[in-house]
């Protein structure tokens, strides 16, 4: 049998659109019995006010799934204001009088590519992308704590790779920072954060122009299919944090920081050209975890 989230609330971030990721594991959650806060602004997918907001949107997706038996309501506040993403921790405590599980998703694209981009734009991700996801775990935490744990799932991309649109890309890369500092701090508390790395068809990739791309990403690789890992991210018996995974097309896979050995130099330039080409061909790699592993690898001494 699989394990159930009875008696679990969950509060999904950017989850009002039937096609996204938010609303799949807003619905994962919600037909294995867990209560849910379904959050979403209702901002077009360049969150631009001169696209519109759409503020019953989270509602519409609330009653999609109530109509199948689930316990959900809606939030449409905005991830960036701290008022906003503190009100939603307080829907939850309010209605069912806990919070167990949040799942940062809110998110938008941009059509602004490298380097023909703006400082607001920029600004724009960072609040939703990185202040987003800090405003809801600086809410919820207290209550984490108090209660003796809770899980966080952060949503990043593969854009942090490098992706020519730089705002998206700068912001997402800067959830694996944020993530495991959280994570780092969570763990006295039973509190566990990780990243989601999603490759899936949603409202962002639905207005790309067709090609077999496109068709691929939509008969392969559905939202749906990236919520299991999301859902045994947030089990009580997965004592797993402060990862990274890419997920999507029925796959999942660890995603990590590494270095390769490092050699010793000198003062001179040529001494590092000597050794570069032994650091950009090795392929035994040491996976870091923590700014220690780096300065271990650079041959700090390891903590006792």
């Amino acid at each position: 049998m699989e394990q159930t989230f009875d008696g679990k609330v969950v509060l999904v971030t950017g989850a009002g659109d039937e096609l996204g990721l938010g609303f799949h594991h807003a619905r994962y959650f919600a037909q294995r019995g867990a209560q849910v806060v379904l959050n979403d602004l209702g901002g077009g997918t360049q969150g631009l006010e001169s696209q519109g907001v759409d503020t019953d949107s989270a509602e519409r997706a609330a009653a999609t799934l109530r109509a199948d038996g689930g316990q959900v309501i809606s939030n449409n506040g905005s991830v960036a204001d701290p008022d906003a993403a503190a009100a939603m921790v307080q829907q939850a405590l309010d209605e069912w009088g806990r919070l167990d599980i949040l799942v940062n998703n809110a998110g938008f694209a941009s059509s602004q590519i490298f380097p023909d981009v703006d400082t607001d734009e920029m600004q724009r991700h960072v609040g939703v992308t990185l202040l987003g996801c800090l405003n809801t775990m600086r809410a919820a935490w207290p209550h984490f704590v108090a209660q003796g744990g809770g899980r966080v799932v952060n949503t990043g991309s593969a854009s942090c790779f490098g992706n020519p649109i730089a705002s998206y890309a700068s912001t997402k890369a800067g959830l694996f920072g944020l993530t495991r500092t959280a994570a780092l701090f969570g763990q006295p508390h039973n509190i566990y954060v990780n990243l989601l790395l999603p490759a899936a068809f949603s409202r962002l990739t639905d207005g790309l122009p067709e090609s077999d791309f496109k068709a691929q990403l939509r008969d392969d690789f559905g939202a749906a299919r990236v919520s299991p890992v999301v859902g045994y991210l947030c089990r009580e018996d997965c004592e797993v944090t402060s990862e990274a995974f890419s997920v999507g097309g029925g796959r999942f896979a660890r995603v990590v920081y590494a270095a390769s050995p490092a050699p010793e130099i000198d003062e001179t330039m040529e001494s590092v050209a000597e050794a570069m080409a032994g650091v950009l061909e090795a392929r035994e790699l040491n996976i870091l975890s923590s700014t220690h592993d780096d300065m271990v690898n650079l041959g700090f001494p390891p903590a006792d």
